[in-house]
């Protein structure tokens, strides 16, 4: 059973390269906000997750060609499951999922074409689930020794905490994050205002639990070199459209007063699952926020359709070949 598992991830793995490649490409183009390719990370997420999709004219895969081996349908897969009362596709049948691999000739267990694949696949899975597990693992540790260093924080007011282990702000927590500042840095500042409007963006956003999210993901996917990259271009857009939503009620002069507090606590520490104020290229975020345009309505109106378009592009599966 655990092949037929890495079986799955693995052909999602292969769709996903698909998906972050255009991501790469989309967050090149300057004159689309980071605010707008943020949320865009969200459909590699699906794509490392879930394996079916609904097949469009429109789908980017409808290029690939050769490299699909078959659209398996969910029909298909769960056509063993049809004589099971209470147990039904109906409704799913357009469903299907992208085998890139070809290895095998039955799902749901994956009966391989021969038995060198079998073999190979079965190893291979043992090898995955392993150092994955062993992965997530050492996220959940890290991330319980982090929260267990911020219970030592002293709380001033609300859900604002003060820690001397800190060198810059940080948002900690996923239910009830609180947002817990360094000791040089004085919470009735303007200073501490702005890193205060940053802050609260994270933790409306919920970029706590998205970071832990992207994380777990990457981890299951962990011999996928664009699972990596995606996990650090999503960690710097996550800080970037961050900052762009803080400084767009700014004027010229305070958003140099933002650039500025970005510089005062720009430091190589991270914490796991917690988003720090100076983290995640601190010199790429000032000329972001220096250089900042405010959309008009036109551009609003072309982002919003630009979003949409992307998204079926790049979230639908390519017709079913007849």
């Amino acid at each position: 059973m655990l092949d037929t598992v890495f079986y799955f991830v693995l052909n999602m793995s292969i769709a996903a390269c698909f998906v972050i490649a255009v991501l790469l490409v989309i967050r090149q183009i300057r004159p689309i906000p980071r605010r707008v390719v943020y949320p865009l990370w969200t459909l590699a997420f699906l794509r490392l997750v879930f394996p079916f999709a609904f097949p469009t004219d429109w789908s980017l895969f409808n290029l690939t060609g050769g490299l699909i081996k078959r659209l398996i349908t969910v029909e298909t897969i769960t056509q063993d499951l049809a004589s099971t009362p209470g147990i039904s596709a109906t409704g799913l049948e357009d469903f299907s999922m992208m085998n890139f691999v070809g290895a095998a000739q039955e799902y749901l267990p994956i009966e391989y074409k021969t038995e060198t694949l079998r073999q190979v696949f079965v190893s291979a899975s043992v090898i995955w689930a392993i150092i994955a597990a062993a992965m997530l693992i050492a996220v959940f540790t890290l991330f319980m020794l982090t929260r267990k260093e911020l219970t030592k924080a002293t709380h001033i007011k609300d859900r604002l905490y003060r820690s001397e282990m800190l060198l810059s702000p940080v948002l900690a927590g996923l239910i009830r994050p609180k947002i817990i500042l360094p000791t040089s840095l004085h919470p009735d500042s303007p200073e501490c205002q702005m890193i205060l409007a940053h802050e609260n963006v994270h933790r409306r956003r919920l970029d706590n639990l998205w970071r832990l999210l992207a994380l777990c993901i990457t981890c299951l996917h962990w011999f996928n070199p664009f699972a990596w990259i995606m996990l650090k271009s999503f960690l710097t857009d996550m800080e970037l459209s961050c900052d762009e939503t803080v400084v767009k009620r700014y004027s010229k002069e305070e958003r140099k007063a933002y650039a500025g507090a970005l510089l005062n606590f720009a430091e190589d520490k991270r914490l796991l699952i917690s988003t720090a104020f100076g983290q995640s290229g601190v010199k790429v975020r000032i000329v972001n926020v220096l250089n900042y345009r405010k959309l008009t309505v036109i551009g609003a109106v072309v982002s919003a359709l630009f979003l949409l378009a992307v998204v079926v592009v790049l979230m639908t599966n390519p017709q079913l070949r007849v």
